[in-house]
């Protein structure tokens, strides 16, 4: 399918609206669809995304500056007209092979109208087969910013007023749902709330083979996700930390389990070791949810970065340790810290730090995992964010149900 975003301009240009296309058309691309930006000024280097420049889309463009002050006016438009008229047949033509039409803001703000107008007669003639959706960020009509009211009641301001015919509409929240409804007379159904998103992966800042194992794993989409960065040794006790996470599955916790170390093929100690943790995961029906990393690519500094990055806990139940560097490292990332009580570990640091007794069950230190991470108001909020706002889910759960299928 191909899918067109318009708007008066789209990245370098900086803007909320500008970013927010950039996100959108980005996710499209990667789930296979031809995306076509149509802007006043844009550029765009991603497999996938094309680019059609219509300067006068631009709100500065010398040509719309004149449009805009005539129907500000009372008398003829002649710029005004003859603006439309070449930016309807302009935008005909670039929009002519695209099955979904995303209107930015451009129906609902005053910034060209010229543009507006060609894109309404456009959708209300019907001689393209696209949909046309209008995506409401901002009401220049009910904003005392622009105090528009004494044009509202004349073309082609009245626009701004009611909802454009033959268009599809989603709001960005539900104030702007409520606003956009109450000002058209839409009912909340005809205009659905899709937020926008974040690209979580990019904030994160993960290199690509720490971006490649989150996707391969769905990693961030876990409840929990668990990393030991360490060698595979036996003193390190990774079987206790497998039971943990096999307690953690068993209560309904989707689970991770990352270390970072992997059985040195060239050591029978370490790899009759690293078999035995395999076995003990199989058994214990987690051999999916376990995953040494260093199987999966050459970890750098960069690398351990970002799986701190993506991690929720650090865990270390090692049987002895020299010092307890990883505990440091933690605290860095602000990630909590479950750690056998043996020194020199359980005296490192007095803060974020939750010890337990290698003696314990497996399903105590379980349950206080989950109590710990559920008291953590900034590990919930990332939760929600990544499960509520992340582009991958608004695209699968909002955005292709309601505009794409």
């Amino acid at each position: 399918m191909k899918i067109a975003l318009v708007h008066y301009a789209y990245p370098p240009v900086i803007g909320g609206v500008e970013f927010v296309m950039e996100q959108q058309a980005a996710l499209f691309a990667r789930r296979g669809h031809a995306v076509k930006i149509i802007a006043g000024r844009a550029e765009s280097t991603v497999d996938g995304i094309s680019v059609e420049e219509i300067a006068e889309l631009s709100p500065g463009h010398p040509r719309n500056v004149q449009a805009q002050a005539e129907i500000a006016g009372t008398g003829p438009a002649p710029a005004y007209v003859e603006l439309k008229a070449e930016l309807k047949t302009r935008l005909g033509e670039v929009l002519a092979d695209c099955q979904v039409v995303l209107v930015h803001n451009m129906m609902t703000m005053h910034f060209n109208l010229a543009a507006s107008a060609a894109l309404a007669e456009l959708a209300a003639e019907g001689v393209l087969d696209g949909r046309f959706v209008n995506w409401v960020h901002d009401i220049a009509a009910i904003d005392e910013n622009y105090d528009l009211g004494e044009f509202l009641g004349r073309e082609p301001w009245s626009l701004l007023a009611g909802a454009p015919e033959c268009f599809e509409h989603a709001a960005i929240s539900k104030k702007r749902q409520q606003q956009y409804c109450e000002l058209t007379g839409l009912g909340a159904g005809a205009c659905p709330v899709v937020p926008n998103g974040v690209r979580y992966i990019r904030l994160l800042k993960l290199t690509d083979p720490v971006r490649k194992l989150c996707r391969k794993y769905g990693v961030l989409y876990q409840d929990i996700v668990m990393l030991q960065p360490t060698r595979i040794l036996r003193r390190k006790n990774i079987e206790f930390g497998i039971r943990v996470l096999a307690e953690l599955k068993r209560a309904g916790q989707k689970v991770i389990y990352l270390v970072t170390g992997a059985p040195d093929v060239h050591n029978p100690a370490t790899r009759d070791y690293g078999l035995e943790l395999r076995e003990l995961a199989c058994e214990l029906g987690v051999d999916h949810e376990f995953h040494f990393l260093s199987e999966e690519f050459e970890i750098s500094d960069e690398d351990l970065v970002s799986i701190y990055n993506a991690s929720d806990l650090l865990f270390l139940p090692s049987r002895q340790e020299g010092f307890g560097l990883p505990l440091l490292e933690a605290a860095v990332f602000r990630i909590p810290v479950f750690c056998a009580r043996v020194e020199p570990m359980c005296s490192i640091l007095e803060h974020n730090v939750n010890l337990f007794d290698l003696a314990e069950e497996p399903g105590v230190v379980a349950r206080r995992v989950v109590a710990t991470l559920d008291q953590d108001s900034g590990y919930r909020a990332r939760k929600e964010v990544i499960k509520k706002y992340s582009w991958e889910r608004l695209f699968d759960e909002r955005i292709k149900p309601l505009f794409l299928e």
